[in-house]
C-alpha cells in the first residue's frame, strides 16, 4: 500500500531550500512587470510551448521535432493520413491547453480534471482514453510494482484528498508530489508520464509559478529523482523543477523587457540576493548561475531575432546546462572539466557556414589591468572560435578581427574582456593583454561581438 504523505511534511536540504528562496525572488520580481500586454503574453508562450511539449514526447520515446510542432499548432488538424507522432502532438497540445486553462480559472485539482487530461493524451491512439487500467501491470527497469487495479481508484481520490486539503507547501514541492505520488500509483494503461508532467505544471500555474515540463536533456535525471522520491528523498525533483522555473522566469523577463532594460531586473536581483546571504560558497554559485542563465538567454534571443530579420545572416544556437555546484567547485579549485561548453553558435552567410564560435566555463586567470582585487576564485565565459572545419583551440585563442576573450561576473558587474592589440612578455613568447571594460550590457557585448564576426572578419 501507498503511504502518501503530504507535500508539507517533506524535509529539504538547505541548498535546495535556497533553491525555492532564488524562485521566489525571480518570480517577484518578474511580478513587477505585470500587468503584461496580449502580444507580450503571446510570445511568452509560444517561447516556452513547443520545447515543453516535444521534451514531454520525447521522454516518452515518441518522435517529434519543435518544427513539427509549430507546424501543427499553426491550425491545431492534421491529415486523416498523417503519422502516429503527429496525431501525439496534436493530443500533447490539446492536454496542455485544457490543463493551463483549468489552472489560469482557478479549477480545483479533481477526478474529473485528471482523467480528461488523460484523455485528449491518447485519444485516438490510447486502448482506454480517460479511463483507469483494469488490469495489474509492471514498468520495465522501474524499481517498484505499481499497485493492483483494483485499488485505483480509491488512491486516486485519496492522493487528490491529500493534495487540496494539504496546499500550505510551496508550489514547487507541491508539484513535485504530485508527480511522484501519481506516477507510484500508475493509474492509466499509458500516457501516465505526460499526464504527471501536466499535473505538474497544472500545480504551478496554480501556485503563480510558470509551466516547466522536464527537458528530455534531463531524462535519466528525472528517473532518477522520482525513483528518488519513492523513498521520501526529494531534493533532486525539487530541484530539477525549480532550476527549470529559474531559467524559465529570466527568459520570460528578457522578452517583457525592452532590450535595453533586459539585465536590469537581474542585477537588482543579484545585489539583494548576494546582500542578504552574502559569505556562503552555494549561495554566491545561484547568483552567479541565475547570471549565466541570463546572458545564455541574451545570446540565444539574438540569434532568434537574426534568423527572423535576415535572408542572407543565419545563426544556429545551441544551449547546454550551466555547470552544477559540484562542478563550479572544481572549477574553482582550478580544475579542468570536459563538459564545459555553455554557448555554442554557428554563423553563416548566404547558407554558407561562416565561422563558429564557443563559451566554456574556466577559472579566471586574473590580469594586472584587473579593476578589482578578488581573493576568492572566479569562474568566467571563455570564447574560443574559427571556421567551421578548425579544431577549437582552448584557452590559447588568438584572432585580432575578434576582439572578445572573456565575459567574468563579479560583485553585481559584468566585466568584458577585450584584446585590444597590446602584447606583453611572458615565459617563452609574448603573450594577449586584454582590458576590461565595466560599462557595457550584455546586450551591447553582442553587438561588438557580432560585429566582429560578420564584418571585421567576414566583411559582411
Amino acid at each position: 500500500m501507498i503511504e502518501f504523505g503530504t507535500p508539507s511534511r517533506i524535509k529539504l536540504r538547505q541548498d535546495t531550500e535556497q533553491l525555492l528562496e532564488q524562485v521566489d525572488i525571480a518570480i517577484k520580481v518578474f511580478n513587477k512587470l505585470r500587468p503584461l500586454n496580449d502580444d507580450v503574453k503571446n510570445r511568452i508562450k509560444m517561447a516556452f510551448l513547443p520545447d515543453r511539449i516535444t521534451s514531454s514526447l520525447n521522454m516518452e520515446g515518441i518522435i517529434a521535432t519543435r518544427r513539427q510542432t509549430l507546424a501543427i499548432m499553426d491550425s491545431m488538424t492534421i491529415a486523416d493520413s498523417s503519422s502516429k507522432s503527429e496525431q501525439e502532438v496534436i493530443n500533447a497540445l490539446s492536454a496542455d491547453e485544457l490543463t493551463l486553462d483549468a489552472a489560469e480559472d482557478g479549477q480545483k485539482l479533481n477526478a474529473t480534471l485528471l482523467r480528461q487530461i488523460h484523455f485528449l493524451i491518447e485519444d485516438k491512439i490510447g486502448e482506454t482514453p480517460g479511463s483507469y487500467r483494469e488490469r495489474d501491470i509492471k514498468i520495465s527497469q522501474a524499481l517498484f510494482t505499481p499497485p493492483s487495479h483494483t485499488s485505483v481508484p480509491s488512491l486516486i481520490d485519496e492522493m487528490l484528498a491529500v493534495f487540496i486539503n494539504d496546499d500550505t507547501a510551496h508550489p514547487i514541492v507541491r508539484a513535485a508530489w504530485i508527480h511522484n505520488r501519481f506516477t507510484h500509483i500508475h493509474p492509466f494503461l499509458d500516457g501516465n508520464g505526460r499526464t504527471a508532467r501536466l499535473l505538474q505544471d497544472f500545480t504551478l500555474l496554480s501556485g503563480k509559478l510558470f509551466p516547466t515540463g522536464v527537458p528530455s536533456a534531463l531524462r535519466d535525471d528525472y528517473y532518477d529523482a522520482l525513483a528518488a522520491a519513492d523513498k521520501d528523498d526529494w531534493d533532486d525533483l525539487v530541484a530539477i523543477i525549480a532550476n527549470s522555473q529559474l531559467s524559465i522566469i529570466s527568459k520570460a523577463s528578457g522578452i517583457a523587457n525592452e532590450r535595453e532594460e533586459r539585465s536590469i531586473w537581474v542585477q537588482r536581483l543579484a545585489r539583494k540576493a548576494d546582500h542578504k546571504k552574502r559569505g556562503a560558497q552555494h549561495k554566491q554559485y545561484l547568483v552567479w548561475a541565475h547570471k549565466m542563465n541570463e546572458i545564455q538567454s541574451a545570446f540565444e534571443a539574438t540569434a532568434q531575432e537574426i534568423n527572423e530579420a535576415s535572408d542572407v545572416l543565419s545563426v544556429k544556437h545551441q544551449s547546454y546546462p550551466v555547470v552544477d555546484f559540484k562542478v563550479w567547485k572544481q572549477l574553482c579549485d582550478g580544475e579542468w572539466i570536459r563538459d564545459g561548453w555553455f554557448i555554442s553558435q554557428t554563423l553563416s552567410i548566404d547558407g554558407e557556414r561562416a565561422y563558429a564560435f564557443v563559451f566554456y566555463f574556466r577559472k579566471h586567470v586574473t590580469f594586472p589591468t584587473d579593476p578589482f582585487v578578488e581573493t576568492e576564485p572566479l569562474i568566467g565565459l571563455k570564447f574560443t572560435g574559427g571556421k567551421p572545419n578548425e579544431k577549437y583551440v582552448f584557452g590559447l585563442f588568438q584572432d585580432a578581427d575578434i576582439r572578445l576573450r572573456e565575459l567574468l561576473f563579479h560583485a553585481d558587474e559584468l566585466f568584458s574582456y577585450y584584446f585590444k592589440g597590446k602584447m606583453r612578455k611572458g615565459r617563452r613568447e609574448e603573450i594577449e593583454e586584454w582590458e576590461a571594460e565595466t560599462n557595457l550590457t550584455t546586450n551591447q557585448v553582442i553587438e561588438d561581438l557580432y560585429a566582429d564576426l560578420f564584418e571585421n572578419k567576414n566583411g559582411v
